[in-house]
């Protein structure tokens, strides 16, 4: 090994100053298309009018918050990867200038690669799907998503697995790259469709009359206001049944609050006919068991 120090030193110099160099371009590069893509995600788009647009902007606000920090948790990855990549391509190439034989090396992690490619195809699949999911913001932390026959509440999204809660409590592990089909109800917005039963014998007009009043009491309040995008729509009777009529309203809510909606519509309701005297559909007696 015949070394050659002063041209050596300046060599391996050398190599560290472009490595460094190289490093602050692609941070540099990151950083701008981080910046870019959180201010786009941060700003309103348009498209959506009137009062369900405004409504949907802000009740999406947390949602779109995430996704910046989504991004730059990306950011942040694709520079740790920047700096491992650089430093160890610095460190063959500092070996080959001080004279050692590398090529063993790079075949032996050649083959040591290959073979650990062919058992890692899992890994790196839930990995990337891992990255999609956090850059599209596909879910997050708190989002009551359905996965296959799957339905429950976020509870933490990895690069490799998604932890989720289901109503029971109980905890399920979802490796990323086994979602292939994804359903959100908690981003933009949801419908409460709300089914009343009346006693056949009402008039349908009185019925309807006294739903309208009870929903357009309920999106006047400043409470309720912003859990509601339009004002409610009583489309009318829905059903016949034995003894019974349904009737149908609609409400259009920011995700995951039409449960919340519904909820306080059909206590209202419950209120207002008890008011107004109307009743609601007798429920037979079950027969005894066989």
């Amino acid at each position: 090994m015949n070394l050659v120090w002063p041209d050596t030193a300046i060599e391996i110099l050398l190599i560290c100053v472009l490595a460094l160099l190289a490093r602050g371009l692609l941070k540099r590069l990151i950083k701008r298309w981080i910046e870019r893509t959180a201010k786009r995600v941060e700003e309103p788009g348009g498209g959506l009018s009137s009062r369900a647009a405004a409504m949907i902007a802000q009740a999406g606000g947390l949602s779109v918050e995430r996704q910046a920090h989504r991004t730059r948790t990306v950011g942040t990855m694709l520079g740790s990867l920047v700096d491992a990549s650089l430093a160890l391509i610095v460190v063959f190439m500092v070996l080959q200038a001080l004279g050692v034989n590398i090529a063993p090396a790079l075949a032996s992690a050649g083959i040591g690669g290959i073979a650990i490619g062919f058992g890692a195809q899992s890994l790196v699949k839930d990995v990337i799907s891992g990255l999609f999911l956090m850059m599209e913001d596909q879910f997050g932390v708190g989002d009551h998503v359905d996965i296959g026959t799957l339905n429950g509440t976020v509870q933490s999204l990895g690069l490799r697995a998604t932890r989720i809660q289901d109503s029971n409590g109980e905890i399920w592990y979802v490796r990323n790259g086994e979602i292939v089909t994804l359903g959100n109800r908690t981003q933009g917005w949801s419908n409460a469709n709300i089914s009343i039963p009346v006693a056949y014998s009402e008039d349908p007009r009185q019925v309807i009359s006294l739903l309208t009043e009870v929903c357009r009491g309920l999106a006047e309040e400043p409470e309720w206001a912003e859990q509601i995008l339009e004002p409610p729509k009583v489309l009318g009777m829905s059903e016949l049944a034995a003894g019974q009529a349904n009737y149908l309203i609609v409400v259009k809510c920011p995700g995951d609050q039409q449960w919340a909606v519904e909820r306080e519509i059909r206590a209202r309701v419950m209120t207002a006919f008890q008011d107004a005297g109307i009743k609601a559909p007798l429920t037979l007696p079950a027969g005894p068991a066989s």
